[in-house]
């Protein structure tokens, strides 16, 4: 759109096509920043007509302002409510919720499906910074044929499944969560940060609420939803019984957080996640993840080591600085 060739887009993102190497993250992050900021458009013409970045980061802006998830959500659908060429809906059954994205095909065209995919994955960005921590989605559907199905979405960490709908799942509960990350004059950047630290393996930047088993057992969520336990186990088993997996994953992923610290003792961290005993920690370990506790820490502080290149992250928060001014 601006005359930008391959080769200088490259170049600019520190990527030589024709050496071929590994590219990494940061530098996968770079060229997809560098392409929004010379087309003016946060989905690089996959549209019609450019959807300018500064649109998202009203986005974020008004989403912080808010106090809780669902407020946060509803805050979200209003904005989206206005004449954009994209739409979410927040929809709940009683334990499952789902925040959907429907992308105008007058807008998306033959892209729609893809333009649907790259939005979800913003969103998950926005709202995992929001709860300061990986936002827990059960799965992930899209319209776009072309993932790979079976296999968890290369981002949000979440199983694919192809659907007449993109959506994001989570538990409803997660609608009541409090707000963690902090609003900024930077908030593209800061919103940016925390999700490289994520994908990175380095971790949540914001302080995560605590997670243990007392707040993840069935009595504490039907004193929640205010909903009898009997109705629980039905509409659980309506879902597809799925609250064992969320709460087995939950737990699973605060001790990849955890761990990373390797200050901490195994011990303590099984005590902080509600474990009156080590050794039923590391066997629930072990069996959810084939791995002990001693391994996973391991993997979490070599992850921990791979740092982003300075001059690919410098690069990155000028460019994340000079779209949100």
């Amino acid at each position: 759109m601006r005359g930008l060739s391959r080769e200088e887009l490259f170049k600019r993102s520190y990527v030589d096509p024709d050496a071929r190497p590994l590219i990494s993250i940061g530098q996968i992050v770079l060229v997809a920043m560098n392409a929004m900021v010379e087309t003016d458009d946060h989905f690089s013409g996959y549209g019609r007509r450019p959807y300018p970045p500064s649109q998202l980061i009203l986005m974020l802006r008004i989403m912080m302002a808010c106090e809780t998830l669902e407020r946060a959500i509803g805050s979200l659908t209003h904005f989206h409510a206005m004449g954009l060429p994209i739409a979410i809906g927040l929809y709940t059954d009683g334990i499952e919720a789902q925040l959907q994205v429907s992308c105008d095909e007058v807008f998306g065209g033959d892209n729609a499906a893809v333009i649907e995919d790259i939005y979800l994955n913003t969103l998950f960005g926005g709202l995992s910074y929001f709860l300061g921590r990986r936002f827990p989605a059960t799965a992930v559907t899209t319209r776009n044929r072309g993932h790979v199905l079976g296999a968890r979405h290369w981002s949000m960490s979440a199983p694919i499944h192809v659907g007449s709908q993109a959506a994001l799942h989570f538990p409803v509960s997660l609608l009541r969560e409090a707000r963690q990350g902090q609003p900024t004059d930077d908030i593209g950047w800061s919103v940016l940060q925390h999700r490289i630290a994520l994908d990175g393996g380095t971790g949540a930047l914001v302080t995560e609420s605590d997670v243990t088993i007392r707040r993840l057992n069935t009595m504490a969520l039907c004193d929640e939803l205010g909903i009898s336990p009997a109705t629980f186990r039905r509409r659980n088993s309506l879902a597809g019984g799925n609250f064992r997996r969320f709460r087995e994953e939950t737990l699973v992923e605060a001790s990849l957080n955890l761990l990373a610290d390797e200050s901490r003792s195994v011990s303590s961290i099984a005590a902080d996640l509600g474990y009156a005993d080590v050794r039923s920690y590391r066997r629930f370990i072990k069996g959810a993840t084939g791995m002990t506790p001693d391994q996973l820490r391991a993997n979490s502080v070599a992850a921990a080591l791979q740092t982003f290149e300075p001059e690919i992250l410098a690069r990155i928060k000028d460019i994340a600085t000079r779209i949100g001014r």
